[in-house]
């Protein structure tokens, strides 16, 4: 059965679905290029407002392709509810002709460092990091400094942070207690510090090409849901989805740049 799914995920999926045939294209004198989606889903979704059936990320991945027609080599798909990765395995195998794909049933944090291991460090790899709540803990990204990743995470600040302040999943996500006096500081400053912070974080590690002005989602209520994070090791992959992050939403509507401290 599809996921039920809010109108805005169509936001989220057209950012993928824009910026994959780009990252492919230049990505096209690699030996092997590989897609890894965290929290993959079922496979399809369904827009409660509508009943459109839409395909989610990792089918999007599975048809993405470069100027020169072809697509990712190999593409992991990580999901933690069992009956979501059989009808993910069923329709991923409907789609893979060449068995590209592995569908892998486990927790992120355990699956994700695991499955890092089996690829090549200089394969490029892009890696989507799409959760339903605090995911994944700091260690887990820590775990993919050493390999040529590119990563779209989504920062569910609106949409699990400011709901969870006092679960240590917090702390994990930050793999730091100082996000907590930014988040005190009030709402003016909040949002931008908080991701401010986590760039920060990731440049440490060797993602220090970051787009400076991510991409938020609203729900059709019109409230923060999250923040679109992009983060690479080479300036192309930046350059690429800086230009996708300004395009208008999956509705049309044009964006506004978030302000940071110091600006």
């Amino acid at each position: 059965m599809p996921r039920k799914v809010g109108a805005w995920t169509q936001d989220k999926l057209k950012v993928v679905a824009d910026y994959l045939p780009a990252y492919l294209t230049a990505t096209q004198r690699a030996i092997e290029r590989v897609y890894i989606d965290a929290f993959a889903g079922p496979g399809a979704n369904k827009i409660e407002r509508t009943g459109e059936i839409i395909d989610g990320s990792p089918l999007i991945a599975l048809d993405a392709k470069g100027k020169d027609g072809r697509g990712f080599d190999r593409l992991f798909f990580i999901e933690s509810d069992e009956a979501a990765v059989q009808e993910l395995r069923a329709a991923v195998a409907e789609r893979d002709g060449r068995n590209r794909a592995k569908v892998i049933h486990g927790d992120v944090n355990i699956a994700l460092p695991q499955l890092i291991q089996r690829i090549n460090k200089r394969s490029p790899t892009f890696v989507l990091l799409d959760p339903a709540g605090i995911d994944p803990a700091w260690e887990t990204i820590k775990s993919l400094t050493d390999w040529q990743t590119e990563l779209l995470i989504n920062f569910p600040l609106g949409m699990s942070i400011n709901r969870n302040l006092d679960s240590p999943k917090t702390d994990s996500y930050f793999g730091t207690p100082d996000w907590r006096p930014i988040w005190e500081t009030g709402r003016t400053w909040r949002a931008p510090g908080l991701i401010d912070l986590y760039l920060k974080r990731l440049a440490d590690e060797g993602w220090k090409h970051h787009v400076r002005d991510p991409r938020l989602v609203k729900d059709d209520g019109n409230r923060n849901l999250y923040y679109l994070l992009f983060a690479g090791k080479v300036p192309i992959g930046k350059r690429i989805m800086a230009s996708v992050f300004g395009q208008p939403d999956s509705a049309g509507q044009s964006r506004f740049r978030l302000p940071f401290p110091g600006e």
